[in-house]
């Protein structure tokens, strides 16, 4: 849920006026005077007259907050606090669906409305206070009943749990599913606390199995889950718990005092070579690699926080393109953050908050401009500008992307066409996702915006990635062909970082290789990225590809490259990656060139 800024300061004003009107007891000798050492409370209220009060009234409050998002929702939901206080406003605002959500969902938390009417008891709260009935000790009575009946729904959570054993596994995989998986979690935790055992916790999750799963039928993909739990149940090591979360999310829970933290930092490196083996599927040969992230038992983690953890660095993971990542507490601040933005990032596209830089591409041997690389940007309005690797992940992850992609090729093809009708006939580049390649609707898209932008296709250059190529060849040779069939480039990005066999080169209509910078940035002192980036530009040639170095920094890199014969070259040495205004003024300068004459 989102408020607009009139909405909130309509919503406070109504607290301040509540708050002059009502006459709350603000201490009373009446009291129970209740142990708080365990209370986790969050208070959430458009003002913050039940914050004053508790903290008057010395009751301890862990969170207050003015609006609820899905970041306090996932923080409940994580078992972060065990009793919420929301105010009429909020309640009403929240309506009764989400109310249920929260106050009768897993984990239970007890949810006491003030100024409610009593028919928020329906959805499940367990008190509801008026203002005028808020004392002191009717409110230490509404916690010492919420704390009754926290006690009572986990007995009966326990008998159900002991029930669950009897219960068949997950069908597709015969492993136990995410409830049954955090149930073994906790009567793992709590015997390894027994037995003074180290505790770690493995989620993984499988990379583009979504684009796999859509372009070779779910009954190819199904087969890959039932062989990557059938290879997650032999690798277990003793006394581990092996489970499937959701789709192609797995979690391993490591509990042997003959491991320790060191040691399941290393099972996860060895359970990652073995997840990477080749699949052979209704006799196809397919390659499938994990991204993994690990987290350790602390002295004050539950079952939920623990897998909160993992989640979290298997998220940072996943956003720094690494094979596995431990979890730090850097690495949960900046989850909530990306969530926040996933959150908005559809909004934001709507909203026109979306920009395009250009990087100029110059063709080596006449120094001319002959095109640019199109990279969009977020102007955030609370962040800034924030880069592509900070949010393309987040929409290839929440289903955004197809409509970020549409976005940046409607915006650059426009572009590109306004320069050529000036008489600017400069080519423009897109990146491409794999989940995008992969479409079958996609080249109609790309079609309709030519059209559309009247806009000759030789122009547009689609930047692929090798792995997007390997992840379902099948798929990839049928979208490349239709391309080259409407007259658009494609290009290899990346390339030399992958796993492109030389057959791909040969048989699929690419027009380009991208060498990728992280060879040419080093070629003058590292002899061999040198003779690397020599073997790239001859196997092009040979191919009768064009080659385009990225990374081109100095005058020295460009002097290397010019003599082993490159076509293109692309990097800070001309510029950087400009708004629209700057390149504009940029190309009619080029002041890069002076140092050439």
């Amino acid at each position: 849920m989102s408020l607009n800024i009139t909405d909130m300061a309509s919503r406070f004003s109504i607290a301040k006026e509540r708050a002059s009107t009502h006459k709350i007891a603000r201490s009373g000798k009446d009291r129970l005077n209740l142990n708080y050492s365990k209370l986790r409370l969050l208070i959430l209220e458009s003002g913050d007259l039940i914050l004053n009060f508790c903290q008057d009234n010395h009751v301890p409050v862990t969170s207050h907050e003015n609006d609820f998002d899905n970041i306090i929702f996932e923080d409940i939901k994580a078992g972060v606090y065990n009793c919420v206080i929301i105010d009429d406003i909020q309640a009403k605002a929240l309506n009764d669906v989400k109310l249920k959500e929260i106050s009768s969902g897993n984990p239970f938390i007890p949810t006491i409305v003030i100024g409610g009417s009593l028919h928020h008891l329906q959805a499940g709260v367990s008190e509801s206070i008026s203002y005028q009935n808020l004392s002191i000790a009717r409110l230490e009575s509404a916690l010492f009943n919420a704390d009754r009946l926290c006690k009572l729904h986990y007995r009966t959570e326990h008998l159900e749990a002991e029930l669950s054993a009897f219960v068949d596994e997950e069908p597709l995989t015969a492993l136990p599913g995410r409830n049954k998986f955090r149930n073994k979690m906790k009567k793992s935790i709590e015997q390894a606390r027994e037995n003074k055992t180290p505790v770690s916790l493995i989620v993984l999750d499988l990379d583009s199995f979504k684009a796999l799963n859509e372009s070779r039928g779910h009954d190819f993909g199904d087969q890959i889950l039932k062989t990557v739990a059938k290879r997650l149940f032999r690798f277990a090591p003793d006394n581990s718990i092996v489970g499937r979360l959701g789709d192609d999310e797995f979690a391993l829970l490591l509990n042997n005092q003959d491991y320790a933290d060191t040691s399941h930092h290393s099972i996860a490196v060895r359970l990652s070579h073995e997840i990477r083996k080749p699949y052979i599927v209704e006799g196809q040969k397919t390659e499938v690699s994990a991204t993994m992230g690990i987290a350790g038992l602390d002295a004050d983690d539950s079952a939920d926080s623990l897998l909160h953890k993992s989640i979290a660095a298997l998220y940072s993971a996943k956003r720094d393109k690494t094979r596995l990542t431990v979890f730090t507490q850097k690495d949960d601040n900046e989850r909530r953050q990306q969530l926040r933005w996933a959150q908005d990032l559809p909004d934001a596209i709507k909203a026109g908050e979306l920009r395009l830089h250009y990087q100029p591409i110059v063709q080596m041997s006449s120094k001319e401009v002959i095109g640019v690389e199109a990279l969009v940007r977020w102007q955030n309005p609370k962040h800034g500008l924030l880069f592509p690797d900070s949010f393309i992940p987040l929409a290839e992850n929440s289903g955004s992307i197809e409509a970020l992609t549409r976005w940046v090729l409607e915006a650059a093809v426009a572009q590109g066409s306004l320069w050529l009708e000036n008489g600017e006939p400069l080519s423009v580049a897109v990146n491409i996702s794999a989940l995008i390649l992969h479409n079958p609707s996609f080249p109609s898209t790309v079609k309709r915006i030519l059209k559309k932008a009247n806009f000759p296709p030789k122009l547009l250059k689609l930047e692929i990635t090798e792995s997007a190529i390997i992840s379902d060849v099948s798929r990839a040779t049928e979208i490349v062909n239709c391309f080259h069939e409407m007259g658009v480039r494609i290009s290899i990005d990346d390339f030399g970082t992958g796993y492109t066999s030389l057959s791909y080169l040969r048989k699929l209509p690419f027009d380009e290789i991208k060498i990728d910078k992280s060879f040419v940035l080093n070629m003058k002192s590292v002899a061999d990225d040198e003779v690397i980036v020599r073997t790239l530009v001859e196997l092009a040639k040979n191919l009768s590809l064009s080659v385009v170095a990225e990374g081109v920094e100095d005058l020295e890199t460009w002097q290397l490259l010019d003599n082993l014969n490159c076509d293109v070259a692309q990097g800070y040495y001309m510029s950087r990656p400009i708004d629209l205004d700057a390149f504009n003024l940029w190309i009619k300068s080029q002041p890069w060139r002076q140092e050439l004459k």
